[in-house]
């Protein structure tokens, strides 16, 4: 997969699965995000924008990817053939790794690139953070247990709730040792 010039592959984080979740709802907090609210306009706060990669002609490798040009500057690539609910987990994924591999490690003095790439990988620990985060971001846990308590853990019920898919709320639930 060819990265396009100038732009450096992202980094993990090495931040422990608790601090991610940690990281995850207090953006969700300081962008005002409500669980199951608009992402659009929560990344247009966040500096970036959204793009749908559009034709057979466009890299399919590039999609669900971050490229990243500058604080406050980042542009998410989500495919066109996706559902709602995992383009949803896409873009908080992707939010993962702004945050995450870029905001985060520039916030504590680390020395990296202006431009960064975080592109789908598989299954690594770049991915595994991303991965927190957006379930964290999108689930954050006091509400979701509330939530959980409230409609007597039925998933499908939690999935519409939180806009997200019924696999996404199955881990969450598995993560916060509901089951």
């Amino acid at each position: 997969m060819a990265l396009r010039p100038g732009y450096t592959p992202a980094e993990p984080s090495w931040l422990t699965k608790p601090q991610v979740h940690a990281l995850g709802e207090s953006i969700a907090e300081q962008l005002g995000y409500q669980p199951g609210g608009d992402l659009n306009e929560i990344v247009k706060l966040a500096g970036g924008e959204i793009k749908i990669q559009g034709t057979l002609l466009d890299d399919p490798e590039q999609s669900g990817s971050l490229y990243v040009d500058g604080l406050d500057d980042f542009n998410i690539i989500v495919p066109s053939h996706t559902s709602l609910v995992r383009d949803r987990f896409t873009v908080a994924h992707e939010l993962g790794h702004y945050y995450l591999h870029y905001v985060w490690p520039k916030q504590s003095g680390r020395n990296i690139p202006d431009k960064v790439v975080a592109l789908r990988k598989g299954s690594n620990r770049i991915e595994w953070e991303a991965n927190w985060f957006a379930a964290a971001f999108l689930m954050p846990r006091n509400a979701f247990l509330s939530t959980y308590r409230a409609l007597d853990g039925n998933v499908r019920s939690l999935a519409d709730r939180f806009h997200v898919s019924t696999r996404a709320v199955e881990v969450r639930i598995q993560d916060l040792g509901l089951k």
